[in-house]
């Protein structure tokens, strides 16, 4: 889903991007960069391999659109501040393909990015306080579930904004999008 920034008041678009500012601040001052040294190649690969799949996408018209996300993975590899930086690249990738504005960059990364990150983080550390350590536990919890309940946060929170700034009625979100919800979640692996 892309929320194009003409939808949104300038003040919501510059909170935004307020605090976005301040998570990659955040990101970049603490982020493990000796890890992104050593492993370059598979951090640039993930971020061109989710760039691909975010651009393969199917939907309704330019806005309600359905693409697979990635952030779980991105997270679990390379923890949520390298991966809010990613997704940061990805969305303005995704974004300066689609022409949505560059100022629809921070609230995309916002919903896009920083919901399934901040899911995915949780659920890893509920689980690792909580289930036994086994690497089975891990795929199915942190991987599966993190990625499915990350999904569908992020379409519930993407309609919800359409819907709130009078983009789409509930109706029209209700008959044509959300019915997708099964589809998207059956694919999440």
């Amino acid at each position: 889903m892309d929320i194009p920034a003409s939808v949104f008041n300038e003040d919501w678009l510059i909170v935004a991007g307020f605090l976005l500012f301040i998570l990659l601040g955040h990101s970049i001052r603490y982020a493990n960069w000796a890890y992104v040294r050593e492993h370059m190649h598979v951090y640039l690969g993930a971020i061109l391999f989710a760039s691909i799949i975010w651009l393969l996408r199917a939907g309704i018209g330019s806005t309600l659109n359905f693409h697979l996300l990635g952030m779980t993975v991105i997270t679990l590899m390379f923890g949520w501040r390298l991966a809010l930086l990613a997704a940061t690249v990805i969305v303005s990738i995704a974004l300066w393909r689609v022409e949505a504005g560059l100022l629809a960059i921070p609230l995309n990364t916002l919903v896009m990015g920083g919901i399934p990150i901040l899911i995915t983080v949780q659920l890893l550390r509920w689980s690792q306080q909580h289930l036994p350590t086994n690497v089975f536990i891990f795929v199915f919890v942190n991987g599966f579930l993190a990625a499915i309940v990350s999904s569908v946060a992020v379409v519930l929170t993407g309609s919800w904004l359409l819907w709130w700034t009078d983009t789409f009625s509930a109706h029209y979100l209700q008959t044509y999008y959300l019915p997708f919800i099964p589809l998207l979640i059956s694919n999440v692996p």
